[in-house]
């Protein structure tokens, strides 16, 4: 029995349809690899270059796939398109495989992407027709015509139930361990990232961190790991975000000026990514040695750093027997020169003379004082400050100094004898008063130093004062001998 034309007209419209339909989406996919290149272009986009390996309604590949972005070189061995239905409107899965990403870091950070006016609407970006992306290759950071380090990239994203996209990223380098999470808004173009895990031993990347990080008075060695935790978003061309960051078994070195700190840590509980802004910073060491000064148990603390500068709102360590305090200081690392002012307590003057050159005197007790310092490209220069006996305290003196004491005092006098014994070694003083005036106020213009000292001899058979005045005409900082490479000025008054 023959079909009933109205049927037959429909079967072979439902042919015709399919056929066309299946024949658009062919001509769509075959059209692929052109409108690949068009945005491509439309993205920016130069140096495009692709060989076309296979191309069906399921399946495209493309092999020596390259183009450039400004300051980025990418190539990838294969890149791919999967979908599991021809007809879906999606593109299906992207997969690039065995790339090379290049990034000129310094080209890249000097470019300041446009920024929305205020109060317009931002537009936004494009929808992706695709099912999920993923990446693995190598990505190259080159800075200053000489630094290079090679990335192992893998990330993965797919799209979520919440219009949204969501991935997870992994980099690995020598000493570099980081995985990331993420997410990308396409309606808004928000980011949103955050570390999972984070770890950096500094070693290997000591010559990138002096980069974009360079210390006052450079080259420095540093070693150490850090451990720390990253989350913040990027829009619109702005980085928002916080950190924190933990270094451990550090050591820092400056061979120029005969510095060094080990068993260095570091705490840094809040930084601003996006003005590279950090608080409460504290950091410790056990040994730290400047020139010939050893020195232990060093805390400091700063309140805010950022780039330019650094705010010391505390620092002590141990040294000379007592302790060191610095007074809170700002210090900006454009500028040279290190200036604060240090309170001694309770430092052992045997540790002290045992800084000076050639002087004739050997002491033992306890001072404290409070002397300002510039340090500049290992010269010392001390402000108008004092050392001295605290009150109620006293010190022994063994002087090996002939005429100290004797000069202009007649034999005949009554205490010549005692003062040339005190002078000579045989008579050890001791000391009740002790005070060093380095740079009095109202000293001549050459005086840098006024030293009083009162006392009478140990041996408590001889009952003799001595009192001893000194002035000391010329720079002071020349009586020590720090072990600082880069010699010694004269200070100046405050």
């Amino acid at each position: 029995m023959p079909k009933s034309p109205r049927k037959f007209r429909l079967s072979v419209l439902v042919v015709l349809s399919v056929t066309a339909v299946a024949g658009i989406a062919a001509a769509r996919w075959a059209a692929l690899p052109w409108a690949l290149g068009a945005a491509l272009k439309a993205g920016g986009a130069t140096e495009i270059a692709f060989d076309v390996a296979r191309v069906s309604p399921w399946r495209m590949e493309l092999d020596d796939l390259a183009f450039r972005l400004d300051a980025v070189r990418f190539a990838a061995e294969r890149t791919t398109l999967e979908r599991a239905h021809w007809w879906s409107p999606s593109l299906g899965r992207l997969r690039v495989q065995s790339a090379r990403v290049d990034v000129e870091v310094d080209q890249m950070t000097a470019s300041q992407p446009a920024t929305a006016k205020h109060g317009s609407t931002p537009t936004a970006p494009p929808s992706l027709p695709l099912e999920g992306i993923s990446f693995d290759g190598l990505v190259t950071l080159r800075a200053g015509g000489k630094l290079e380090q090679a990335l192992v990239v893998q990330f993965a994203v797919q799209p979520l139930a919440t219009k949204e996209w969501g991935g997870t990223a992994v980099v690995t380098a020598p000493g570099l361990n980081l995985a990331l999470a993420g997410s990308y808004a396409p309606v808004t173009g928000r980011t949103e990232f955050q570390t999972t895990s984070l770890q950096l031993d500094v070693l290997p990347w000591r010559a990138w961190l002096e980069h974009w990080l360079p210390l006052p008075a450079g080259p420095w060695e540093f070693a150490g790991v850090v451990n720390g935790d990253v989350q913040g978003s990027f829009q619109e061309g702005a980085l928002a975000g916080r950190g924190e960051f933990h270094l451990r078994q550090g050591r820092l070195a400056n061979p120029a000026l005969a510095v060094v700190a080990e068993g260095v840590e570091m705490d840094v509980p809040a930084v601003d990514l996006a003005a590279l802004r950090a608080t409460g910073v504290a950091v410790r060491a056990e040994k730290l040695t400047a020139g010939t000064v050893a020195m232990t148990d060093l805390n400091a603390e700063a309140a805010s750093a950022t780039a330019e500068q650094v705010e010391v709102s505390a620092l002590s360590v141990r040294a000379l027997g007592g302790v060191l305090h610095v007074e809170p200081f700002t210090h900006r690392f454009s500028n040279p020169a290190i200036q604060a002012v240090v309170r001694a307590e309770a430092i052992r003057a045997e540790d002290v003379l045992a800084l000076t050159q050639n002087l004739p005197a050997r002491a033992t007790g306890a001072l404290s004082g409070r002397l300002p310092l510039r340090y500049e490209g290992g010269a010392l220069q001390l402000g108008t400050g004092w050392l001295g006996l605290a009150e109620g305290q006293s010190l022994e003196i063994e002087f090996h100094a002939e005429g100290l004491l004797t000069a202009g005092t007649s034999p005949k006098s009554a205490n010549y004898a005692v003062l040339k014994q005190v002078e000579d070694g045989l008579l050890k003083l001791k000391v009740t008063e002790l005070r060093l005036e380095v740079r009095p106020p109202n000293a001549p213009p050459n005086r840098t130093a006024q030293l009083r000292i009162a006392g009478e001899p140990v041996d408590p058979r001889v009952k003799a004062p001595v009192t001893l005045d000194l002035n000391v005409n010329g720079p002071i900082e020349s009586l020590l001998n720090l072990g600082l490479k880069g010699g010694i000025k004269t200070g100046t008054k405050p």
